[in-house]
């Protein structure tokens, strides 16, 4: 369990911490698996153009070693936190879906779907698919990075139980 999920739990963020610690799993693996099997098939097709690839595989995910997490702006940091709860939520809602496809074709109308409702999350926060995949890798990398994305989070919460009131 990485240090971002551990601060997750440890500070209670929500009352069932198994259902959010689940949910927080499967929106970090779907997320990175998504975007790097679209953004994947997006440089292959554009690399085939002009040679063939025999050997070409996913591209990973990577922080690059330079980046400080303290440059990170406090509005990133909230278009983040806002596009990662949104995500968490539509795979709370619609995440069984992938389960239940019966059909190859099924399985990918749903993951076509999903995947176009996740990018219109990112990009409502403000964000492109790729910044997101930085943060959401730093967030599970870096522990001051985790921890203001946590603190985020939690200021979410709190103020969306103020509206609820």
């Amino acid at each position: 369990m990485s240090y971002f999920q551990n601060s997750f739990k440890n500070r209670g963020f929500h009352r069932d911490v198994r259902a959010s610690i689940r949910r927080t799993l499967l929106a970090i693996a779907f997320s990175v698996w998504m975007f790097c099997w679209n953004f994947g098939a997006i440089a292959l097709a554009e690399e085939s153009a002009t040679e063939t690839q025999s050997d070409k595989g996913v591209p990973e995910v990577t922080v690059p070693a330079t980046v400080d997490s303290n440059t990170i702006s406090s509005e990133k940091v909230s278009q983040f936190a806002t596009a990662y709860l949104n995500i968490l939520d539509l795979l709370d809602r619609r995440g069984n879906e992938l389960q239940e496809a019966e059909t190859t074709a099924e399985l990918q109308q749903v993951e076509r779907e999903l995947e176009a409702e996740i990018i219109e999350f990112i990009d409502d926060a403000g964000l492109t698919p790729p910044e997101y995949l930085q943060l959401l890798t730093l967030a599970n990398s870096d522990s001051d990075f985790s921890e203001r994305v946590v603190a985020q989070l939690q200021e979410i919460a709190s103020q969306a139980t103020v509206d609820d009131r």
